[in-house]
């Protein structure tokens, strides 16, 4: 239930392998969205199933190769990039120096082509995309069966194995069980608009960073989109103080303009639709029962400040397709139900983790440095190579981490296939190479 990233990721990578799946997405595609600020992970993990390396190139994204903070009283300019060579090299660089170093970036995402891409990808896959509007589960003995929709037929049941939810905030199956928790203390509204015109920070990256500054009761991003095109926003939990209605422009000017945001000339005398969202910050108590998974923004939204969404749907799919093309090998509903589980308890982690480090913005707001401590102890001291607290951050917020775990999960997966395909027992495998070691 859901085409977005978490929805068509998940069903991409299970069609591939084989799985009969069908998605229902009520809108039609392409459909404006926030949250345009991707990770590298998610561009590593869409490449490494859905092949979309070679694609998303040639899409005519903005470049993205970190981060610039500004928090607090502290006036410092905090630069958070993905390559370490680039943060060294950085105060050297001239603007046609940066392309040809070949340093390690994401992409900032127009959205609405995003999406539609991914879900175009799916459907390439093997995935059947149904129109419709899914009223809510099929329920038989305690078990999610199928879901209800209006689909272009009239109302209809349609029978699943499994049911994954991927309908973002709107959380259908969360708000159907109940199971819905409002993270008070990160309770805020957002209002952001789109502007014209050429505007670039203060050095070689240009318009290829995000740009985001703390503001009294909340912060203000800068994200540019391509060449002149640049999208303008303002978290804060005042709504007294929400841009919207008449003269809703002129104050995220005034906001941006008091936050030290590049903003293109002219940029007061132009009218661009202002657009709000509703509060963020939630979680759910289960994001799994039987029969049924929740995925993304569906299980939980945290505040966006470290632009993890999208990188978390995305991986969050991922995991959940291998965990489901794995379990449904099992001979029983008990042990896929498990594994399905296991899956969402990892998930869980990975939420409540990234929830402890938006809280960690908010609770340290003095400066950022204590925040790079507090990423470091959240990585394993086996992870040696990320040597400075800084380094650690970079690493965490980028989805680097977790994306890490999920290839030795993918791995790990492919070779039981292989075995499996081969008729060869692992464990008997096992014991061969111990027994051959210990006669040499």
């Amino acid at each position: 239930m859901g085409g977005g990233p978490a929805g068509a990721s998940a069903a991409a990578v299970m069609a591939a392998h084989g799985a009969e799946v069908l998605l229902i997405e009520r809108e039609a595609f392409p459909r404006h969205h926030v949250g345009e600020s991707v990770q590298p992970a998610a561009f590593r993990l869409l490449d490494l199933h859905l092949g979309i390396g070679e694609a998303i190139a040639e899409a005519g994204y903005q470049r993205k190769y970190g981060a610039i903070y500004r928090w607090g009283v502290d006036d410092n300019l905090w630069s958070v990039l993905f390559d370490r060579r680039l943060t060294e090299q950085l105060p050297e660089l001239g603007d046609a120096d940066l392309h040809r170093g070949d340093f390690e970036h994401a992409w900032h995402v127009d959205r609405a082509h995003f999406d539609a891409l991914l879900l175009g990808r799916a459907q390439e896959a093997g995935v059947e995309v149904l129109r419709a509007r899914v009223r809510g589960p099929v329920e038989r003995d305690g078990r999610v069966v199928g879901v209800v929709v209006d689909g272009p037929s009239g109302v209809e049941e349609i029978e699943a194995d499994w049911v994954f939810d991927a309908t973002g905030q709107g959380a259908l199956l969360a708000r159907h069980f109940g199971l819905l928790v409002q993270h008070e203390d990160l309770r805020s509204v957002a209002a952001y608009a789109y502007v014209r015109g050429a505007c670039r920070l203060p050095s070689a990256l240009n318009r290829e960073a995000t740009y985001v500054v703390s503001v009294p009761d909340g912060w203000a991003w800068w994200i540019p989109l391509g060449p002149d095109r640049t999208s303008i926003g303002l978290v804060t939990s005042s709504t007294a103080d929400l841009p919207r209605g008449d003269g809703a422009w002129a104050r995220l000017v005034e906001v941006a303009e008091q936050a030290g945001l590049p903003l293109p000339a002219g940029a007061s005398e132009a009218d661009p639709q202002v657009r709000t969202t509703r509060d963020w910050s939630y979680g759910v108590t289960a994001r799994c029962g039987p029969g049924w998974t929740v995925l993304g923004d569906a299980g939980g939204f945290v505040d966006p400040i470290l632009a993890g969404g999208v990188d978390f749907a995305i991986r969050d799919a991922c995991n959940a397709a291998i965990a489901w093309l794995e379990a449904r090998e099992a001979a029983t509903d008990a042990a896929l139900q498990e594994r399905m589980m296991a899956h969402a308890s990892q998930a869980a982690t990975e939420f409540r983790a990234y929830l402890k480090l938006a809280r960690y913005w908010y609770g340290n707001n003095r400066s950022v440095e204590g925040l790079f401590w507090e990423a470091r102890r959240a990585i394993p001291e086996e992870v040696d190579f990320v040597d400075t607290p800084l380094r650690a951050f970079a690493y965490l917020t980028s989805g680097e981490y977790s994306a890490d775990r999920h290839f030795k999960v993918f791995i790990a997966w492919q070779e039981r296939r292989i075995f499996q395909q081969l008729g060869v027992d692992k464990q008997a495998l096992g014991r061969a190479v111990k027994a051959l070691r210990r006669r040499r």
